[in-house]
């Protein structure tokens, strides 16, 4: 559905909530290793329509399906919600009864957070709807601590990006510290263009565990010679040399892949402010390489769009975003170019796996909030 029908279908209820969804610039995997991302909110979104009720209802309007408390079958949706339900009991907060519908302008399992929006914008919306005035700091860290109940190990950035998005900036966020500090990412007739490939391997969520606790057990390793580090992302490039002993082959892959991403972050804060589409573009594809060769978290479908980036004239920078395994890349194009190349990467894509991707242009807009 467009927004407009979105707004529309949820427009009966009390109050309506826009909680968008995100892409990342650049800084993928980092944020669990306190380090450094540069995500953005962007227009499409999870709406939310939230009323006072007799009896608890949440109405999936896109799958057409529903739950009750009374409901012997729980819809693969409801883990995000029950999430936020269950920790608002533990912290004994009092969740009167409530009907609630949502439908969405964001694609599942592109990357695009779109289980975070889901989080956050329940959260934000029950806070509004029984004036419990917790705070965006607040909705933050309990938003994080919710979706973390689903059993995936991320961090930071998706929320802190949803609840503080503003229109045209990127959020350059300290994943140690939760501070950002935003970033005017407006680039001359330039626009941001998602391929979602369609796909999510079935990898996904264990091996994105996997990556974070891989991470855990590095920085464990190497307290025993450097005491204060708290997470990889405190070392430095030039401290890979004396990790070198105590670290395995992949483990020396994902650290100096992090270290690297880090780096490339503040490289890529330098270019948007610089308006350097040379630079901006080396550095979106050496991301991606490095979550190729050294992270490992890429697939054939991911790098095969990548590489048709790389061989077409009019891409001004490519790289995989996500968790990935599947979901989207994301593409630097001039305006102008826009449907020209979509037609060519989405008929290669086709020629090569036999079916369409998705794509579109993600516009950067402001963060969460009512309708």
């Amino acid at each position: 559905m467009t927004e407009k029908q979105c707004i529309e279908a949820v427009a009966h209820h009390e109050i309506v909530v826009k909680s968008p969804g995100r892409i990342n610039l650049i800084g993928e995997h980092t944020d669990y290793n306190q380090g450094l991302c540069l995500p953005a909110a962007i227009d499409r979104a999870v709406f939310i329509g939230l009323s006072k009720s007799e009896t608890t209802q949440i109405n999936a309007l896109d799958v057409h399906n529903s739950w009750t408390e009374s409901s012997s079958v729980k819809p693969d949706w409801l883990v995000y919600f029950k999430g936020v339900i269950d920790l608002l009991e533990q912290k004994e907060i009092d969740i009167p009864p409530f009907t609630l519908d949502f439908t969405s302008t964001l694609p599942s399992g592109a990357g695009l957070s779109s289980s975070s929006a889901i989080c956050c914008g329940f959260l934000f919306g029950l806070n509004e709807l029984f004036n419990w005035n917790f705070s965006t700091a607040e909705m933050t860290q309990m938003s994080v601590r919710a979706e973390q109940a689903s059993g995936l190990m991320g961090g930071m950035m998706d929320q802190i990006s949803i609840f503080n998005g503003k229109k045209d900036h990127a959020l350059l966020i300290h994943c140690d510290t939760w501070e950002f500090e935003y970033i005017n990412a407006q680039l001359n007739d330039m626009v941001w263009l998602i391929v979602d490939t369609k796909v999510k391997h079935k990898l996904v969520d264990t091996d994105y565990n996997s990556r974070s606790s891989a991470c855990a057990a590095i920085t464990s390793k190497l307290q025993k010679y450097i005491p204060k580090l708290k997470a990889i992302s405190g070392l430095n490039i030039g401290q890979l040399n004396t990790s070198l002993p105590h670290l395995t082959p992949t483990e020396l892959d994902y650290l100096s892949y992090v270290l690297e991403e880090n780096e490339r972050v503040k490289s890529f804060a330098l270019g948007l402010k610089d308006h350097n589409i040379h630079d901006l573009s080396s550095l979106l594809f050496s991301g991606h390489e490095g979550l190729r060769y050294k992270y490992s978290v890429s697939c054939p479908e991911l790098d095969f769009l990548i590489d048709f980036a790389k061989s077409n004239p009019i891409n001004h920078g490519a790289r995989m975003m996500g968790g990935g395994f599947g979901g989207s890349t994301l593409h630097l194009l001039q305006s102008s170019d826009v449907q020209k190349y979509s037609n060519e990467i989405g008929k290669a894509y086709y020629d090569q796996f036999g079916f369409l991707p998705d794509i579109f242009e993600a516009v950067i807009d402001d963060g969460i909030h009512l309708v």
